[in-house]
């Protein structure tokens, strides 16, 4: 099994419906971190631990992992991979990260698992059913709006996406993609309420979660 685009992975196997995630697909976002986007697809991965789903209510609760460190949200649009490596579901989430860890493992070269992948990290709202489109994303913590998007942004789309994975070999059945976050990270702190969602053309509102970090 290859990695050769799969940032900082060599030393994980794959896991069965764990969650890939997406290095820097805005360009908004990218420059925020001080830094540009790669020119094809990076990825990182997330076990599957690290993924919550909300209830049918939309109520999650969300893990910081140790609160001690900074911990940032990043809202993204998350799809479910089905039979044939075809989109199958898509919903609004949250990829928690914890920045600290994150920085120590990029000055090493290791792997992102332990600042992406701890329980809880990986948060997903309601799903429904895929359409190939154009959707608002929107995140805010104590009802301050803080990304607001559109994934007609993203560098790379969800087929190319799904493409650069199939060629290395690592995709599954079960898989979920988080296909990056727009601007606006920022830090989350222990009794924060953070909501989420996803808004089609009509601006209709077609998958959310909200919950309160712990």
């Amino acid at each position: 099994m290859g990695y050769t685009n799969i940032q900082n992975l060599v030393s994980f196997p794959h896991f069965m419906n764990g969650a890939w995630g997406v290095r820097r697909n805005y360009h908004a976002h990218a420059k925020e971190m001080g830094g540009v986007a790669p020119s094809t697809p990076k990825f990182f991965f997330m076990p599957p631990i690290a993924i919550v789903e909300a209830d049918e209510g939309g109520s999650v609760d969300i893990a910081l992992g140790n609160s001690a460190n900074q911990i940032e949200h990043e809202v993204e649009l998350v799809v479910k991979i089905g039979e044939n490596f075809e989109p199958v579901m898509m919903a609004v989430g949250c990829d928690t990260t914890d920045r600290t860890v994150q920085a120590i493992a990029k000055s090493k070269g290791t792997s992102w698992i332990e600042a992406k992948g701890f329980p809880g990290a990986a948060v997903v709202g309601g799903w429904i059913p895929y359409l190939d489109g154009d959707y608002n994303i929107s995140l805010s913590v104590n009802g301050n709006v803080r990304q607001d998007s559109n994934t007609s942004l993203m560098i790379h789309s969800v087929n190319t996406l799904i493409s650069a994975l199939k060629e290395e070999g690592n995709l599954s059945e079960g898989d979920l993609i988080f296909t990056g976050t727009p601007a606006g990270v920022g830090s989350l702190n222990p009794g924060d309420t953070v909501s989420a969602w996803m808004q089609n053309k009509a601006g209709e509102i077609i998958s959310q979660f909200s919950g309160i970090c712990k």
